[in-house]
């Protein structure tokens, strides 16, 4: 670079000597910007082509990955070149475009980036291309890349090529190589970095590479080999805020939790009632009946637990039910027949803790015969030497557990067969539980980012919020006064970020627009964060 700027500076000022010193000094501009790189980092900051400090300001733009599987045109649908001029009337500077690697199975993806590319490039607007969903994963999140060499090779391969074609894109102001990576061991995904960054590196030496901190155990940053590196996170905090009121998370609704204010973060437990207890064989499908309990003084919450201990051989529980004075509670998952959505071979709200060689059974070969036709499912408790116990899943996730106080009145029911019970014992009750909670506001955000700004400033380098928004069934104003702040420390920190996102199609939804319905406030408040 400095023998090209040498050359240049020679040929100026030859130019100079033929034509005067006021030519001279705009060849020099025109010449400088000639050579230019676009963005690049210089120590902890983004620079542009004449070494301007640049605050990356921006939205989401993901092309409706999630519907490619079926509608292989979506992507082309998100947005047009109005929606990008509309974004730059708020003072947006960056979009990142959120990219399938199936788009580049035929030459959508380029298509998609080319229409970009040209869009970007007459509004003034940054393009970062963020692979949202890497292979071999049909959506995003499924991480199936981790245990696949073949699949890195391909995912490496993809990257090589996209930086072949577009190196001399002055616009594209980077590449976030993986969304939100989720490995087993944080070491496989920055080997996957590094060498990712290393094939980019070979065909393009210019572009910005965006290297996100792995979730999972271990969050923290590793500092690559390269200078041309900025370093992203994901910012939804307070969790329970910004998704709240969502039902796609775990198996059951995040509770809507208010900001400001105190945010449930979790729940302990803080006793328990006197339960149903079984000490001999039941050799046919019994109904289990704990009477009327009455909810004593200090505690908020209440769950069943199956626990069972000694030689019991085989338990099986079916078809819970709960009634809250007098009310049939709407449980989580009474029947047994849902899986969960973290892992299919789970059944949905229930997880099993044993000793000895006791173990929990999802069972979905025997079931209550008196059940519906399609009922398959049951739990079960085995062993003979130790104990073990079925609980309803809670942490912040609250909906499985009874919300109560002192005085209330509540009863369980559910059905049990035991044919092998011999000296043991087996029974059924609720645990009571109290929430804890911390009072969320600007300043409370503001430490959540320290961690990210001490290393950063550590180690003298910058850092990208690569998303950060709020459900719109936050409620109240929540969704907006969590967006406003966030922005506001971020913006006083003097990070780079990004909204999550443009446009979504269905309810709830994060994005500016629903569909072509504009959030006014929410936009309002974008723009003021961009000022």
């Amino acid at each position: 670079m400095q023998g090209k700027l040498m050359t240049t500076c020679l040929k100026v000022l030859a130019l100079s000597l033929a034509i005067g010193l006021s030519a001279a000094v705009g060849a020099v501009e025109a010449a400088v910007k000639a050579e230019g790189s676009g963005l690049k980092v210089v120590g902890n900051k983004i620079v542009d082509a004449q070494g301007q400090t640049l605050v990356l300001k921006g939205v989401n733009m993901h092309t409706y990955y999630y519907q490619y599987a079926w509608d292989k045109t979506a992507p082309l649908k998100y947005a047009t070149e109005a929606d990008i001029k509309y974004l730059k009337s708020l003072g947006v500077n960056s979009i990142r475009l959120g990219l399938h690697w199936q788009y580049f199975r035929t030459q959508l993806g380029y298509q998609l980036i080319d229409n970009y590319v040209r869009w970007c490039e007459n509004a003034g607007i940054y393009l970062i291309l963020d692979m949202h969903v890497a292979l071999p994963d049909s959506t995003a999140g499924q991480g199936k890349i981790w245990n696949s060499p073949v699949a890195q090779q391909k995912f490496i391969k993809l990257w090589k090529n996209i930086a072949t074609r577009y190196a001399d894109k002055k616009i594209i102001a980077g590449y976030d190589i993986f969304n939100e990576p989720a490995p087993s061991e944080a070491k496989k995904w920055w080997d996957l970095a590094a060498a990712t960054l290393s094939a980019i590196r070979q065909v393009d030496p210019g572009h910005i590479i965006f290297i996100q901190a792995p979730l999972g155990s271990d969050t923290r940053f590793q500092r690559m080999n390269d200078t041309n590196v900025v370093y992203s996170f994901h910012n939804y905090k307070p969790f329970v805020v910004s998704y709240s009121g969502y039902a796609g998370a775990y198996d059951s609704k995040i509770p809507s939790n208010s900001y400001p204010g105190l945010v449930l973060n979790d729940v302990y437990m803080a006793g328990w009632a006197k339960g149903k207890n079984v000490v001999s064989k039941i050799s046919e499908w019994t109904q289990l009946d704990s009477g009327e309990i009455t909810v004593p003084a200090g505690v908020e919450f209440a769950a069943l637990r199956l626990g069972a201990a000694g030689r019991i051989g085989e338990v099986w529980f079916d078809d819970f039910s709960i009634t809250h004075n007098g009310v049939k509670f709407n449980m989580s998952n009474p029947s047994l027949e849902q899986a969960s959505v973290v892992n299919a071979q789970l059944p949905a709200s229930w997880r099993f803790s044993g000793s000895g060689d006791f173990s929990g059974t999802w069972d979905r070969t025997v079931n209550r015969p008196a059940t519906s036709a399609n009922g398959i499912a049951s739990l079960k408790i085995s062993g003979n030497s130790g104990g073990g116990s079925w609980s309803q899943v809670n942490q912040f996730y609250t909906e499985p557990l009874v919300k109560i106080k002192a005085g209330d009145k509540i009863r369980f029911q559910t059905w049990v067969y035991a044919p092998e019970m011999e000296h043991g014992e087996f029974g059924i009750r609720f645990d009571y539980y109290n929430g804890s909670r911390e009072y969320y506001d600007k300043a409370r955000l503001a430490k959540d980012l320290q961690p990210y700004l001490t290393w950063a400033s550590t180690n003298n380098l910058p850092l990208y919020v690569g998303e950060f928004g709020a459900l719109s069934t936050a409620p109240g104003a929540s969704r907006y006064n969590l967006v406003r702040d966030t922005m506001s420390v971020m913006n006083a920190a003097g990070l780079s970020w990004s909204l999550w996102s443009y446009r979504d199609l269905g309810q709830p939804y994060f994005g500016l627009y629903l569909d072509q319905k504009l959030d006014k406030r929410l936009a309002t408040e974008l723009k003021k964060g961009l000022e």
